[in-house]
């Protein structure tokens, strides 16, 4: 088996049976939407695969895991996993609500207030002359704006170091004169995943096997079911969990085909 699987920590996600908001979103039982997530996850989404396109389809095995944080029981559990099948910009995903099989994405109520939109496609492309010139925010997702004046909405799309390339309302920001647009957008990027596991009630239990698997691909740092990602020594001398190393633990060659193929047992 040929492929790479990319695990991370869904934040928020103390509870360890099911996702916390809508990201990434159950469009049908078959596919999966990554939204505005995890923003350096999804920078280096885009880094790896839009670099030259807006639009990229897979050809090879990128698998993603998302587990949950660990809960007041001391609890981590996989809270979903799919296979990556497309990534794309935020216009580009705009597209998707034409078509009936994305009818879900169109509007997501709040689950304590049924007549708020909260769906993770939360933006719609301005573009003037055929050319994209910004987004404007089209549901109620991300709708604080923040101190600096960026709104939520938009720190979802380009990183704020870059927010004097833009101009900014509440609901909407625009470039604000000539530059390079993709240099620009950090950020703009989600993703379509086949789904092959998701938590919604009960996530997937981490066994003394997959741990294994995991202090096989970390050697040496003490991990076990709850410590995915290892353990240090703080400056007290207490032992210190470790979080995952950047955006994800990255799992290629032998140790993704190990981890894939308890996956895929444990799943059927």
């Amino acid at each position: 088996m040929d492929c790479e699987v990319l695990v991370y920590v869904v934040k928020p996600g103390k509870n360890p049976d099911k996702i916390d908001g809508n990201i990434p979103f159950p469009v049908n039982d078959r596919i999966l939407f990554f939204g505005p997530g995890d923003a350096n996850l999804r920078k280096y989404m885009r880094d790896r695969f839009l670099t030259h396109t807006d639009d990229y389809r897979l050809q090879t095995d990128v698998y993603m895991m998302g587990v949950s944080e660990v809960s007041k029981e001391n609890v981590r559990k996989v809270l979903w996993l799919g296979k990556v099948t497309r990534v794309m910009t935020f216009e580009i995903a705009a597209s998707l609500l034409k078509k009936p099989e994305f009818k879900s994405l169109d509007f997501v109520p709040h689950p304590r207030k049924p007549e708020v939109n909260v769906s993770p496609l939360h933006v719609d492309p301005v573009v003037v002359v055929g050319n994209l010139m910004g987004y404007k925010r089209r549901t109620d997702l991300h709708p604080k704006v923040n101190k600096d004046g960026m709104p939520d909405f938009a720190k979802d799309i380009i990183h704020p170091a870059d927010k004097g390339y833009f101009s900014f309302l509440e609901d909407e920001f625009i470039f604000d004169g000539v530059t390079d647009r993709r240099m620009a957008l950090k950020r703009d990027c989600c993703f379509l995943c086949e789904t092959i596991f998701y938590a919604d009630g009960k996530g997937m239990e981490i066994t003394d096997e997959l741990a294994a698997i995991f202090s096989e691909k970390q050697p040496g740092q003490g991990v076990d079911k709850v410590g995915l990602f290892g353990y240090s020594q703080s400056r007290d001398g207490s032992r210190k969990m470790n979080d995952v190393k950047g955006p994800h633990l990255h799992f290629k060659f032998k140790h993704a085909e190990k981890l894939m193929n308890y996956l895929f047992r444990v799943i059927k």
